[in-house]
């Protein structure tokens, strides 16, 4: 039998695995802003849902919160995506330097998006006090590619990475 490269099966599917869930993300907080943007009623299996979206937590600068929700879920998709997209040997070295930008970036928008998640869930259990599965499986989601970019390929650099980090949180 021949092996594989030597390149662990999370390098190789790390992507993938961000953009799927990122999708299902922008697909949640997309239904949420139409929701809200019409004032109507989220199809959801407590009523906490509609006491969230309508709670004044719920917009920033007169926008619905889930459409920046949905803007960092797509950002995700696209920084994931990006380097797949490049399959052409002529464009090897392309690709390379596409996939070290983007990397860098899936730990930049997944450290922003698990901090404000943080907060939002902090928000939602002691301030607004009702569930809302949307919220609660978004900031799972958020945690989910916030791992998946830091363990999903090599960091040559920790410090720089720690660094960018704490700049972003």
């Amino acid at each position: 039998m021949r092996r594989r490269g030597s390149t662990p099966w999370i390098y190789r599917w790390s992507r993938p695995l961000t953009a799927g869930i990122a999708s299902i993300g922008a697909v949640g907080t997309g239904y949420l802003t139409v929701v809200k943007l019409t004032q109507g009623t989220a199809a959801c299996p407590t009523a906490g849902c509609d006491v969230v979206l309508s709670s004044p937590y719920a917009t920033v600068f007169g926008l619905p919160l889930t459409l920046f929700g949905f803007l960092g879920y797509l950002s995700m998709i696209v920084f994931a995506i990006a380097p797949l997209l490049l399959t052409s040997p002529k464009k090897k070295k392309l690709r390379a330097n596409i996939e070290q930008w983007t990397g860098l970036l899936l730990f930049l928008g997944g450290t922003a998006m698990v901090v404000f998640s943080s907060y939002l869930m902090y928000l939602l259990a002691f301030v607004i006090k009702a569930p809302c599965m949307y919220c609660i499986v978004s900031a799972v989601f958020s945690a989910c590619l916030f791992i998946l970019s830091i363990i999903g390929r090599y960091w040559e650099d920790i410090g720089k990475l720690l660094f960018s980090g704490l700049i972003v949180a």
